[in-house]
């Protein structure tokens, strides 16, 4: 185990809320599982509120790290993105089982860390505040309404007193310019603000030769095709019908290539007959779920990202990781770590004709993928290690924990 540096031998303690609490169902929890799992190996001590999910893939949680898990409505459901009665329900039923566990374990930390900025957060601040505890929020999408940042001029006088609401929190951790530019507007002070990115595990997600490309290639049954991959989940916001307009072209130009789509989500059987209806699914692969996602991101010779909207996508970050050219939306927190023909390229939104003449142009041009994928991996080394992130989040606590 990794000895806490000296500075931080009187570190807070942590409680973590985050709703999604898993490696494979979306971005946010698995930071929050990862920067969890650095922090309890650097010694500082944590538990974690999440909530308690059926029927999703096994996920190995670090048994040092402790979890109280909170069963709230609709536990087979994992994705609450869309804004709907059911999924606010499911929300404030979570909501007031973590307010229980903060108010009984009360003695227990000094600093919330709500990974996520939405409901939990709203109904927990009063009391939180009430306590006299420190709350940090990790904001994870822009502009959708659901989160700060993006209340402001939205659901009348209700805006304005979750607006306020917001204004109690301490230290908000922002990934992208257009987040903070949210927060900004919605009057948040800039020292309340923070700028951390979300990380990779370099370990787990790194650039492999190109004789272990054709080996990793072969194991999962691509030998002899150009790869070319998404990850996410599947929901409209991802852009995924935008990519499966844009493979015909990029198919009749190269044969024997392959889209590997990878994660779940309510759209699937959407997308699934969207290909068959294009005579695609030879080519296209859905795969749901895989525990390896950086074995495919290994085999892949060009990554595509045509979300609509981001935070600051950990996918596309895992992806760069692994050496591979990226083509992603010119969107929020894409823009801020893809720099186009340095690391990878960017199209408009929505584009399908962009997507494919990108894509083909990499798969056509080895020289400039292996250039854009090398420059891709060496920004990702330099900047967005887990290593380099953990250490910010220490800061943050030390300074919250030192000040009135």
């Amino acid at each position: 185990m990794a000895e806490i540096p000296s500075r931080y031998s009187e570190m807070p303690r942590i409680c973590v809320v985050s709703s999604l609490y898993h490696t494979t169902l979306g971005g946010l929890g698995r930071q929050a599982v990862l920067l969890t799992e650095r922090l309890t190996q650097l010694g500082i001590q944590l538990f974690v509120i999440a909530r308690k999910m059926d029927k999703v893939p096994l996920c190995a949680y670090d048994p040092r790290v402790e979890i109280a898990w909170v069963r709230a409505f609709r536990s087979t459901v994992h994705i609450l993105e869309e804004k709907s009665l059911p999924n606010l329900m499911t929300s404030l039923s979570f909501s007031f089982g973590a307010l229980y566990i903060l108010w009984t374990r009360r003695k227990e930390y000094q600093i919330v860390h709500f990974h996520g900025a939405s409901v939990p957060l709203l109904i927990c601040i009063p009391p939180l505040k009430f306590l006299k505890k420190k709350v940090i929020a990790k904001i994870a999408a822009s502009n959708q309404g659901t989160e700060a940042g993006s209340f402001r001029g939205r659901y009348g006088p209700l805006g304005w007193v979750l607006n306020r609401l917001m204004m109690k929190v301490d230290l908000f951790i922002v990934t992208s310019n257009e987040i903070e530019e949210g927060l900004r507007k919605d009057e948040i002070p800039h020292d309340r603000l923070r700028r951390i990115p979300n990380f990779v595990d370099l370990r787990v997600f790194s650039r492999v030769s190109s004789t272990l490309k054709i080996k990793t290639k072969a194991d999962r049954g691509l030998f002899g095709h150009q790869v070319v991959t998404f990850s996410g989940r599947l929901v409209p916001g991802k852009g995924i019908t935008v990519l499966l307009d844009a493979w015909p072209s990029i198919h009749n130009e190269f044969p024997s290539a392959s889209l590997v789509i990878l994660g779940e989500g309510p759209q699937r059987k959407l997308y699934e007959q969207m290909a068959a209806d294009q005579g695609l699914m030879g080519s296209v692969l859905f795969l749901g779920h895989v525990a390896n996602v950086s074995d495919y991101l290994q085999a892949t010779d060009v990554y595509v990202f045509p979300s609509f909207h981001e935070g600051f996508p950990n996918a596309l970050l895992e992806a760069m990781a692994c050496g591979v050219p990226v083509v992603a939306s010119r969107i929020g927190g894409v823009e801020d770590v893809v720099k186009p023909d340095v690391n990878g390229l960017l199209v408009m939104p929505g584009n399908a004709d962009e997507i494919s003449q990108a894509v083909i142009g990499l798969l056509r041009n080895h020289e400039e993928s292996q250039r854009l994928g090398q420059e891709a991996a060496r920004t990702i080394q330099e900047n967005y290690s887990i290593e380099k992130v953990v250490q910010q989040y220490l800061e943050v606590y030390r300074e919250l924990s030192t000040s009135q």
